[in-house]
């Protein structure tokens, strides 16, 4: 009876009328894959939203979708919760952990609304990690002052970017290039700029280049994800090319009625 319930709850918040969402008719990358209006594709997974939104991200087997209101969370392409919220997103993070920014507080499902007013966050095992205009936060507590752009983790470190990356745990400032638009860690640290992608060590020494106009920059621990004219553009984590076929993509099919979400 109680799944019963959940299931019907599911449904009726899926399937209430929501707000008017920003059109998305540029291509937008996730982890694997990219988004074009609707539909998202990424590997052997293909998936039609309700309707588009540029809030689209994805960790693995979850993927998340913003709306004015709303955030939905799939799980191996099916639509496995519907949560509400509390305000307009601003950005969206899937890893470490789900997280979205609004417009003058962090939700973090599970823990609700945090007052803080952030340009970018994390959401990882240690707590929240966001930045403003004056310096980097892990919950109220302030551990670096400067102006920061946007952060970066992995298991092992959290980066603040800014004219130069600010590292934690061990307070390690890092040189970087100029104008760093996007970056992700692995065992080294990948950021891009309007030249090209650069791989850094940890400590910031250059280790390898790759010229070129791309757009965004995305991993998933094996590969790292870019947008070239448009394109997705799959690369080694030494920077060269993937040559593979890519997987015959599958649309993810529920036969239960609460999978024909629609937005007017």
């Amino acid at each position: 009876m109680r799944a019963g319930l959940v299931v019907c709850g599911l449904w009726l918040a899926a399937c209430a009328p929501q707000p008017t969402t920003p059109s998305t008719s540029t291509t937008l990358l996730i982890e694997g894959g990219v988004v074009e209006g609707r539909v998202v594709r990424a590997g052997a997974l293909q998936l039609a939203l309700p309707s588009p939104t540029p809030w689209v991200a994805r960790n693995g087997s979850t993927l998340l979708a913003a709306y004015p209101f709303q955030l939905l969370i799939y799980q191996d392409g099916l639509i496995q919760d519907s949560q509400p919220l509390p305000g307009v997103p601003t950005f969206l993070r899937a890893k470490p952990l789900p997280l979205v920014g609004l417009e003058d507080r962090l939700f973090v499902p599970g823990l609700g609304s945090l007052p803080y007013k952030a340009k970018d966050a994390l959401y990882t095992k240690e707590g929240v990690y966001w930045i403003d205009g004056q310096g980097l936060y892990l919950g109220r507590r302030l551990l670096a002052e400067g102006r920061f752009s946007l952060l970066a983790a992995s298991e092992r470190y959290v980066y603040a970017f800014g004219r130069e990356a600010f590292r934690l745990p061990d307070n390690l400032r890092v040189p970087l290039p100029a104008g760093v638009q996007a970056a992700v860690v692995q065992d080294d640290l990948y950021v891009l700029t309007s030249e090209g992608i650069y791989r850094l060590s940890p400590e910031g020494l250059r280790l390898g280049f790759r010229p070129g106009a791309y757009k965004g920059l995305e991993t998933d621990g094996t590969y790292l994800y870019t947008l070239e004219g448009g394109r997705l553009r799959t690369l080694q984590l030494n920077l060269d090319t993937v040559r593979r076929l890519e997987p015959q993509a599958v649309m993810a099919v529920n036969p239960r009625p609460l999978l024909r979400l629609e937005v007017p």
